[in-house]
C-alpha cells in the first residue's frame, strides 16, 4: 500500500467516526477514570483488491465495480475493557467473522485479540494485536490465464496456505491461523460503543506458476509468501456487563 493510499484510508476512518456527544467530558482519562465494561458488538467489513497485482493484496481500489476481488463480511464479537490498564493492556476481545455471505462452507474465522486504547478527548484510539483461526473463504483462491505474443501460455493459481486443522470439519490441514494487527477509533457514550478502523491479517499465500511454450515445454514454480490482507470495518456495540 502506498503512502497516498494509506492516507486516504485513514481519512475515511476519521470521517466515519460519529461526532462527539454534546456535553461529554473532554478531559483526558487517567487510569483510575477508565470505564470498565463488556460489550457485545456487531459490524460489517469490506475488503477489495487485485490478488494478482505486483503488490499482491495490498493494492486498494476505491472503485467498487472494477476490482479483481471484492469481499464483504459480517462480524460478531465480545470485547471487555479493564477498569485499569493491566501490563499496558486495556482489554481483550473474542470474535467471529463470516466472509462471503453467499457461501456457507467456507469463510468462518474466529479471532482472539489484546488491545490498548488511548483517550484523545473527542474519541479514543485503539491498537490491537491477535490471531485469526478458521476456514478461509474460497474467494481467496484465484486463477489467472494469459497468452503472450511470444506464444507462451502462462497460468497462475493463488490460494491461502492452509496450516492447521479444523476439528470435526473437512480434511487435515484445511484451516489457517495467522496474526493480525488493528487500528481503530471509537467512542463509548453511555452504554453504547461506536468503532471504525482497519484490520490487517498476515496469512501466507501459495502462488503456483506454470508456463507452456509453443514446443510444449512446461515450466513450473511455487512461491510461498506472507502478504497483507486488509479489511475496513465499522461496528456498533451495547454494554452487557
Amino acid at each position: 500500500m502506498t503512502r497516498s493510499q494509506g492516507a486516504a484510508v485513514m481519512c475515511v476512518v476519521v470521517v466515519m467516526m460519529p461526532m462527539n456527544l454534546a456535553g461529554q467530558d473532554s478531559s483526558t482519562l487517567t487510569s483510575s477514570d477508565r470505564k470498565a465494561g463488556t460489550y457485545l458488538k456487531v459490524g460489517f467489513a469490506q475488503w477489495q483488491g487485485n490478488i494478482f497485482n505486483k503488490n499482491s493484496l495490498t493494492n486498494w481500489d476505491i472503485d467498487l465495480f472494477e476490482t479483481n476481488l471484492e469481499l464483504r463480511s459480517v462480524k460478531l464479537s465480545v470485547e471487555s475493557y479493564f477498569g485499569d490498564t493491566l501490563m499496558q493492556l486495556s482489554g481483550f476481545s473474542v470474535g467471529y467473522r463470516k466472509d462471503n455471505l453467499h457461501r456457507s462452507e467456507s469463510g468462518h474465522m474466529m479471532s482472539l485479540g489484546l488491545f490498548r486504547d488511548i483517550d484523545a478527548k473527542v474519541f479514543a484510539v485503539k491498537t490491537s494485536v491477535g490471531v485469526e483461526w478458521g476456514m478461509p473463504s474460497f474467494s481467496f483462491d484465484q486463477t489467472e490465464l494469459r497468452s503472450g505474443s511470444d506464444g507462451i501460455v502462462r497460468y497462475r493459481h493463488a490460494y491461502i496456505y492452509r496450516n492447521t486443522n479444523i476439528p470435526f470439519v473437512g480434511t487435515n490441514t484445511d484451516g489457517v491461523v495467522y496474526p493480525f494487527i488493528e487500528v481503530s477509533v471509537l467512542q463509548r457514550p453511555w452504554g453504547l460503543l461506536f468503532e471504525t478502523g482497519m484490520r490487517v491479517g498476515f496469512p501466507r499465500f501459495n502462488l503456483d506458476d506454470y508456463e507452456v511454450s509453443p514446443l510444449d515445454i512446461v515450466g513450473y514454480a511455487l512461491n510461498r509468501k506472507r502478504v497483507m490482507v486488509p479489511y475496513v470495518f465499522a461496528e456498533f456495540g451495547v454494554r452487557v456487563f
